[in-house]
């Protein structure tokens, strides 16, 4: 289920979207979604990726074959170095310079108003997961919330989260 919010029709500014049912089961306990919004069609006429910005990572959802598959990538804010962003007439694109010699994000496409929301919360993200990791943790003996940290960290998958949850949780 999708509401779509025009922001000047969709084909040159991109759309503020509701969240679909498939990106919101691939959100884990207590992840919220900030931001979410479709590219403007410019950028891709046919198929528009959807951006969303969650509390815990950014998730793009790329229709694939006319929109009838989605690959969907997402990029931890523990993996992210630093952030820029161009401003258009119309819309925006956020750089996303990763760490680890991994690929630069791009979030093209943005309306322009959203565009900035969107990059101080991200900006907001990144340092907020820099100080909880560059300040000393006290040790915890409840195991669920070490593998809370350990996956907020980004040293285990979300499969690994997952399964190590239930196994817990027996």
């Amino acid at each position: 289920m999708r509401k779509e919010k025009s922001l000047g029709g969709g084909v040159f500014t991109g759309l503020e979207i509701d969240v679909p049912e498939d990106v919101m089961e691939l959100l884990v306990p207590g992840e919220k979604v900030l931001h979410s919004v479709r590219q403007a069609r410019l950028k891709q006429a046919i198929t528009p990726d959807s951006i969303f910005v969650t509390t815990h990572r950014i998730i793009i959802r790329r229709p694939i074959t006319l929109g009838l598959r989605r690959n969907v990538t997402d990029y931890k804010y523990t993996d992210m170095a630093n952030t820029k962003i161009k401003k258009g007439f119309i819309n925006s694109t956020i750089i996303i310079k990763m760490r680890f010699l991994s690929e630069t994000c791009y979030l093209r496409g943005i309306p322009n108003k959203s565009a900035a929301r969107i990059f101080r919360t991200i900006q907001e993200r990144i340092a907020n997961v820099r100080s909880i990791l560059s300040s000393p943790q006290p040790i915890s003996e409840d195991p669920l919330k070490i593998l809370k940290i350990r996956y907020a960290k980004g040293e285990i998958t979300r499969e690994e989260y997952l399964l190590m949850k239930r196994e817990l949780e027996r």
